[in-house]
């Protein structure tokens, strides 16, 4: 049986969400016992796990897959709109909703970023799809593999990618997916 504890990150989006502190998030990397593993990618969370100390491994990058938030003064391309237009509500929405740390690695923030990620595949085409889904499977495998040798995971990824990898080891045979406890 392999346990894997998967943990939201906000990253670009921390400085919009102060409820949810990067001092939250080290004493999970005080209480895990096995590998852990973080995303090359920067923010202000990322830079207070690294200044931890403790020794990780790096996730496959995301950058060829990856979509950052839109925005359009209206234009030529009605996806690309229809982008811009799903992550401002969407921006809305989790101004809103994420009242509390918690809400952050919940199913209905799994769910608003998968859709978004349905429409950013629809604005910017198979391409990009494809390289997220291959970026993703990869991740996938890092983690299996680690777990393969009996070691608890903790994987702390983008908010915008957890959907993906919590679907797909909740569907895993043997594996215990674990939702993080943030105090």
């Amino acid at each position: 049986m392999i346990t894997v504890t998967l943990v939201s990150l906000l990253h670009r989006l921390a400085p919009r969400f102060p409820v949810y502190a990067p001092s939250l998030l080290l004493p999970l990397l005080d209480a895990h016992q096995g590998d852990l593993w973080l995303p090359a990618i920067k923010g202000t969370d990322l830079t207070a796990l690294h200044q931890h100390g403790r020794p990780h491994q790096v996730l496959a990058s995301l950058a060829s897959g990856w979509c950052d938030f839109a925005t359009s003064e209206g234009g030529d391309i009605p996806e690309l709109d229809a982008l811009a237009s799903y992550d401002e509500e969407m921006m809305d929405n989790l101004l809103m909703y994420w009242s509390n740390p918690a809400k952050i690695n919940s199913p209905i923030t799994d769910n608003l970023f998968e859709l978004r990620r349905e429409v950013v595949d629809e604005a910017h085409g198979a391409k990009l799809a494809s390289a997220w889904e291959q970026q993703q499977q990869a991740r996938f495998e890092q983690i299996m593999q680690g777990g393969q040798a009996g070691r608890a995971q903790l994987c702390f990824v983008e908010v915008e990618s957890a959907y993906w990898l919590r679907q797909r080891l909740s569907e895993t045979p043997g594996v215990t997916l674990v939702a993080p406890t943030l105090a």
